[in-house]
């Protein structure tokens, strides 16, 4: 194979490496047309400065993707600390909760043993009203 003939090879292969289909925003309309469709020869500098301009953006897109990633895990570690939180809060809130139940008993407690001894204080004066009266029987007698 001659030196022109790998030359032409290496320009038919050129040809055929076209930018993505899908994203033509970095690429003109002149430059798709010729790459795509007509399948014309572009030149060699052509191509590595569309290598060297879509390398250049996809670096952008990657370090702002990186960035956007850590904003992600900035408020995602936010969010779990929240999350720790509010569930201290409620392991707080459930002992709360207990404890109050526990007053409550208490207090039930405490309000029956205050009933029994008002009804206990009533027996003992309705007797000593009855003793004071049998006294006073005597005391006439």
């Amino acid at each position: 194979m001659g030196r022109n003939q790998r030359k032409k090879a290496e320009n038919t292969q050129n040809q055929n490496a076209s930018p993505c289909k899908e994203d033509h925003s970095s690429t003109s309309t002149m430059e798709q047309g010729l790459m795509e469709n007509e399948r014309i020869p572009i030149t060699e500098s052509l191509f590595k400065e569309w290598i060297i301009r879509n390398f250049c953006e996809l670096k952008e897109h990657v370090v702002a993707q990186c960035k956007e990633t850590k904003n992600f895990e900035k408020r995602f570690d936010e969010i779990l600390l929240r999350i720790d939180n509010l569930e201290r809060n409620i392991s707080e809130l459930m002992e709360l909760k207990n404890t109050i139940q526990e007053l409550q008993e208490v207090c039930t407690g405490l309000n029956t043993r205050i009933v029994q001894a008002e009804e206990r204080i009533s027996e003992v004066k309705v007797q000593l009203n009855e003793r004071k009266q049998e006294d006073k029987k005597y005391a006439q007698v």
